[in-house]
């Protein structure tokens, strides 16, 4: 965080600035890389500054239905903080993860089982990243355990 003193006469204030958001806009489904491997489906609507995300068909593994921003530069040893608002009208439970966008997929430092219900709530993770490839990370949500809605607004990823 980059932080300014400014000087107007007698008095001095410290100015902050916002840290750098490294996501693409929330609510905006070319922002997102759904995946969906049959017989599993899913699919996203971009709605009233939220992103909606469906598990219409589960098959019983997780990652048959998933959505990540992809093409994210993190770096080694570095620490991040992800922060979003999420609901479901269906309190279904979800994954967000980390990981690298190559084979093998693996995390990078990054994995919360977690659970929305009905009413907006915020969420906040910090976490150090390990096993990067530079420009080849990933960050969202796995949805294949369950069927049903989760709705994202106000997503951010920042570096600490």
């Amino acid at each position: 965080m980059l932080s300014v003193l400014v000087s107007l006469g007698w008095a001095c204030f410290v100015v902050a600035q916002e840290p750098t958001n490294l996501l693409k806009p929330t609510a905006d489904t070319g922002s997102w890389n759904m995946e969906a491997l049959k017989p599993a489906e899913g699919s996203a609507m971009a709605k009233d500054r939220e992103i909606q995300f469906v598990a219409s068909k589960v098959d019983g593994t997780d990652w048959h239905v998933q959505v990540f921003q992809t093409d994210l530069n993190l770096v080694e040893g570095e620490r991040y903080t992800v922060k979003f608002r999420v609901r479901s009208p269906d309190n279904r439970g979800y994954s967000l993860r980390a990981m690298i966008d190559v084979e093998d997929y693996h995390e990078i430092g990054l994995r919360q089982e977690l659970f929305a219900a009905k009413h907006f709530r915020e969420e906040s993770f910090t976490f150090t990243a390990k096993g990067v490839v530079p420009g080849k990370c990933r960050i969202g949500f796995v949805l294949g355990d369950e069927k049903g809605t989760l709705i994202i607004k106000n997503m951010t990823l920042t570096k600490e």
